[in-house]
C-alpha cells in the first residue's frame, strides 16, 4: 500500500522540517507547494508569473495556477508515496486532490496538521531573525504574516471537517521541539502503514 501524506499548518509552524524527516524515514518523495510555486516562478512560465503576482499581493495563489503545477509534479512519481507540505490550504483543494488520487487508484493516507499558536510562530520568527532562508522570501513582513494568519484561520475548519469524514485527519501539538512532534507523527503513520 502506498503512503500518501499531506502536512499543513500556519506559515512558520515547521511543516517543511517535519516533512523532510518523514520523507527520509519512510522513503517518500517530499514536495513543498511553496517550492513548486517558486520553481514555477523561476521558470518564467505564464503560470509562474501569475503565481508571483498573487504572492506579491500577499494573497493565496489561485487553484487555476496551483492545480496544474501540483498534478504535473505528482504525475512524475505516479501520484504515490509522497509527502506534500503546504497543501491543501482550502477545502476545495482537499476535495480536488482526493478526486485526483481516486482517479489514479490512490488515496490520501493522512493529513497531518501542526497545531501551533500565533504567539509561538511570532516567537520563532523573531528567533530566526533575518536568516538567509527568510531573506529569500518577499512575504515575511509582519503585515504579510498577519494577513496569512487571518486567511489561514478562516479556511482551516472546513479542511478539518472534510478529512475527519475521511478518517484521515491527524492533529499534532506543534508548539514543542522537533523530536517529540516527529515521534508522535511516526506513531500514527506506523499504525496506518502496518
Amino acid at each position: 500500500m502506498s503512503l500518501n501524506l499531506f502536512i499543513i499548518g500556519p506559515s512558520g509552524c515547521g511543516k517543511s522540517t517535519q516533512a523532510k524527516l518523514i520523507a527520509e524515514k519512510y522513503k517518500l518523495t517530499h514536495m513543498s507547494m511553496g517550492q513548486l510555486l517558486r520553481d514555477e516562478i523561476a521558470s518564467g512560465s505564464e503560470l509562474g508569473k501569475a503565481a508571483q503576482d498573487s504572492i506579491n499581493k500577499g494573497v493565496w495563489v489561485s487553484n487555476e495556477i496551483v492545480y496544474p503545477i501540483l498534478i504535473n509534479a505528482l504525475k512524475n512519481i505516479d501520484s504515490k508515496n509522497f509527502i506534500i507540505d503546504g497543501f491543501p490550504r482550502l477545502v476545495e483543494q482537499g476535495i480536488f486532490i482526493d478526486a485526483h488520487l481516486t482517479s489514479v487508484g490512490e488515496k490520501t493516507s493522512l493529513l497531518i496538521h501542526l497545531d501551533v499558536t500565533f504567539e509561538e510562530i511570532l516567537a520563532r520568527r523573531q528567533k530566526l531573525g533575518q536568516s538567509f532562508q527568510d531573506a529569500s522570501r518577499t512575504d515575511n513582513t509582519p503585515e504579510a504574516v498577519a494577513t496569512r494568519q487571518k486567511s489561514y484561520e478562516s479556511t482551516i475548519s472546513p479542511i478539518f471537517e472534510f478529512y475527519k469524514t475521511q478518517n484521515s485527519l491527524f492533529r499534532v501539538d506543534g508548539n514543542r521541539p522537533i523530536e517529540p512532534i516527529f515521534e508522535d507523527i511516526c506513531k500514527v503513520i506506523d499504525k496506518i502503514n502496518s
